[in-house]
């Protein structure tokens, strides 16, 4: 059941628009003369829209609506207007209304239109809620991931930094949500400059120049390695996987990078190298040193 709160000073048109939207199935109206009781209402209950009508006594519907928007939220809010109010209209728009219908005309028509707007509305913004708690969802995800992650807008500037790369950079996300320049390569480098993130779109031999070892690419992901020195001056390895980001029309609306320190298995690797050298070079030895013995035991006089 959709439940409609509708304002108008006038008694006679509040009872012929609750006929005509209970006319259609599956929609409650609760009618109210002025905008202050309504806001008294809204206080009460929840509504799934507001229809309002803009000349009224005391609070108009515009002063209505931003009474609604900052009290209660993004609920529907469908302004009713008379002509002639093109100036009403932009007002109405830019404080957040969603709809706005013109009074006068066939009334048939004139209330269609509105179920139309009211159900139009609502539709989306279940939609909007259910994306904002997909997008919630997946920043609580991120934030709470072991791997230290970051994403940017197609603006570059950071929009994700989570716990683990706050533990890794010594930088707190507070100092870096919302910054652009390239702020998030300085716990890096020390200085501005592109990473990995900035150069998914970019051919591979770009990856290379910017002192990244390539070890995967693709169109929307790529891999690579890269040594850092600063600030100690002694070299860590890194681990960087970046993927773009799209919005639910497939746009690309920024890209996120992981950042993994990997500076204990490279140890292991040049451990592991030494002493498979090592290895080699005593087996070479041993087998040199065999053959010289065998010689030597060929050359020898047989014993008589």
């Amino acid at each position: 059941m959709i439940s409609v709160l509708y304002i108008d000073d006038e008694p006679a048109l509040l009872d012929i628009g609750k006929q005509f939207l209970e006319f259609t199935e599956g929609i409650q109206v609760t009618t109210l003369p002025s905008a202050q009781l309504a806001l008294e209402e809204l206080a009460s209950r929840p509504y799934d829209a507001i229809l309002s009508d803009y000349q009224m006594p005391e609070m108009d519907g515009i002063e209505f609506l931003k009474e609604v928007r900052q009290r209660f939220g993004e609920i529907p809010f469908i302004l009713f207007t008379g002509k002639g109010r093109e100036e009403i209209v932009i007002q109405a728009i830019n404080n957040g209304a969603d709809f706005y219908v013109q009074k006068g005309g066939e009334i048939t028509s004139q209330f269609a239109e509105l179920i139309h707007h009211i159900q139009v509305a609502i539709e989306r913004r279940h939609a909007i809620d259910s994306l904002r708690d997909s997008e919630q969802r997946f920043a609580e995800i991120i934030d709470f991931a072991p791997t230290p992650m970051f994403a940017i807008d197609t603006e570059g500037k950071v929009i994700i930094w989570n716990k683990a790369i706050e533990d890794l950079t010594g930088i707190p996300a507070a100092d870096m949500l919302g910054r652009g320049n390239f702020e998030y390569a300085l716990p890096f480098y020390g200085e501005r400059r592109p990473l990995l993130i900035d150069l998914i779109r970019e051919p591979g031999s770009r990856i290379g120049s910017n002192h990244y070892v390539l070890t995967k690419k693709e169109r929307t992901f790529l891999t690579a390695e890269s040594i850092i020195t600063y600030p100690t001056g002694v070299p860590r390895y890194f681990e960087s996987r970046v993927s773009l980001l799209y919005n639910e029309d497939h746009q690309i609306i920024g890209a996120i990078e992981s950042i993994v320190d990997i500076t204990g298995l490279k140890r292991t690797e040049e451990k592991l190298r030494d002493a498979y050298a090592m290895q080699t070079t005593i087996l070479e030895e041993l087998k040199t040193m065999m053959m010289n013995t065998k010689k030597k035991v060929m050359s020898s006089p047989a014993e008589k």
